[in-house]
């Protein structure tokens, strides 16, 4: 009778040790999600938040917000570039003005590409004229002239003065610190956001897994976006 009594309670003991158990992870689980869910919800902060307009092509209150996390002495980000220019504008055209906005975000590979930070204190340079993104395209459109050269400093310098900028102005804004603060800001983000290669594209705070890079494909994402 006692073994019986004896095993009747180890018994309770054993099921009240598994009920706890399950309760435990189940808490766990519920922690981790939320960690999981409020890591989501920072990230599409972060990536979302722009610090400057000049940096915006487009409607900054856009029903379709890309943000584009780019090198400009990667060959990927180069062939990206026009393309987007091309949805940018059909997209709009088609759907209105307010469809689509398309934001730059520094993103240099300083590992793999040497004239990377020269490119976007460069970049930086031309915003503070109101050039930005004609400056952009010049860059990845004679990114093969000084991506490798050992005078990319001079043969930038002569894209700006094509451009007609202030050359004075250009080149204390491009050695400046806070052209290095703000381009090493954006460098940390995406440190942050653990990106590994450009061009990454998000959409509306959603990173474009395998992003194929023909307006198409770009184009047909968006409109996926735009039935939400």
């Amino acid at each position: 009778m006692t073994n019986i009594i004896k095993h009747d309670k180890k018994k309770k003991n054993n099921l009240l040790t598994i009920f706890i158990t399950i309760i435990i992870i189940i808490i766990i689980f519920i922690g981790l999600d939320k960690l999981i869910n409020k890591g989501q919800k920072n990230n599409k902060e972060m990536v979302t938040k722009v610090l400057d307009n000049s940096y915006t092509k487009g409607d900054i209150n856009a029903k379709v917000k890309l943000i584009e996390y780019a090198d400009f002495q990667c060959p990927a980000c180069r062939s990206l570039s026009p393309v987007l220019d091309s949805v940018f504008e059909e997209v709009n055209n088609k759907y209105g003005s307010t469809t689509l906005s398309i934001t730059f975000k520094y993103f240099p590979l300083t590992s793999i590409h040497k004239n990377a930070l020269l490119s976007a204190y460069s970049a930086e340079a031309a915003r503070l004229q109101g050039r930005f993104w004609d400056f952009e395209k010049v860059l990845f459109e004679k990114q093969n002239e000084w991506g490798e050269a050992l005078d990319a400093k001079s043969k930038i310098e002569s894209y700006a003065k094509d451009m007609n900028l202030d050359m004075a102005k250009f080149i204390t804004d491009r050695d400046s610190d806070s052209s290095r603060s703000i381009v090493n800001s954006a460098l940390l983000e995406a440190t942050k956001l653990k990106l590994d290669h450009t061009p990454t594209v998000f959409m509306n705070g959603e990173e474009m897994i395998d992003l194929q890079h023909t307006k198409d494909y770009i184009i047909k994402e968006i409109e996926k976006e735009l039935l939400k």
